[in-house]
């Protein structure tokens, strides 16, 4: 699935988060304080659901909850890479590069010291012969879509985990999605919020859009553009905003 399309939530309400990256605790702690009723309301996240926090685990369960809603991040990403990679060298560059960026956890989850896990990388079979605990996470986030449209009769929200290229237009993003540069900047890029020449970056077709990846301090908005990671692993700070639709 490249974009998931949804309405906006009739019954309930409708809230998005900054990047988790495993801290289910502090989220835990938001959807309190803001008394979220998984029976009525919805919860969406800007992806980099996994790594670097202390309980990335436990976003399977999330998976499974149908008031839980996730796109792709690059985190995401990167552990569908060595898990899918059916080259071996490639498949160790990828398992490398995620172990690099706070992937260390996954050796806990399979049992098995990491060092073992990177000499299994290189053998001929897919790894998850070798370990098919990791069919859970591979079938679980290649269902992650990478865009997520929520609309009402007045208004259009897009969640991203990064960036669009400021050229392609959101109604034109899913033709668009083939293409490595979108993909590479829907999950990576910096580009524009980190520009030294502040301009007016604005996505047409879109009222509004939420992505995160880049750690602000407080939310940032770029012309219809809205920055909420916070940094939950880093500075403990997870933002939850509701959505008004």
């Amino acid at each position: 699935m490249n974009i998931k399309y949804l309405f906006k939530n009739n019954k309930g309400r409708d809230f998005v988060c900054g990047d988790l990256h495993g801290c289910f605790s502090l989220l835990e702690t938001k959807l309190h304080e803001v008394d979220f009723n998984p029976k009525l309301d919805r919860l969406f996240s800007v992806g980099d659901i996994i790594d670097r926090g202390s309980d990335s685990i436990n976003a399977l369960k999330y998976f499974n909850k149908d008031w839980f809603y996730s796109i792709r991040g690059n985190h995401e990403q990167m552990l569908l890479d060595w898990c899918t990679e059916a080259t071996a060298g490639f498949r160790y560059d990828a398992f490398r590069f995620h172990m690099q960026n706070g992937g260390v956890w996954i050796a806990d989850y399979l049992g098995v010291h990491i060092q073992q896990l990177a000499d299994d990388i290189l053998l001929d079979p897919p790894i998850t012969e070798k370990y098919p605990e990791l069919n859970h996470w591979v079938d679980a986030l290649s269902k992650l879509p990478f865009a997520m449209e929520i609309k009402s009769n007045r208004k259009k929200i897009g969640l991203v985990h990064a960036e669009i290229p400021e050229n392609v237009k959101w109604p034109s993003l899913e033709a668009e999605l083939h293409k490595t540069n979108v993909r590479y900047s829907l999950l990576y890029s910096r580009k524009y919020i980190r520009s030294r020449k502040p301009k007016k970056y604005r996505i047409a077709g879109v009222d509004e859009i939420y992505c995160g990846h880049t750690i602000l301090d407080i939310p940032q908005k770029i012309g219809n553009i809205n920055y909420i990671d916070t940094g939950a692993y880093s500075q403990q700070n997870l933002t939850l905003i509701e959505l008004k639709n």
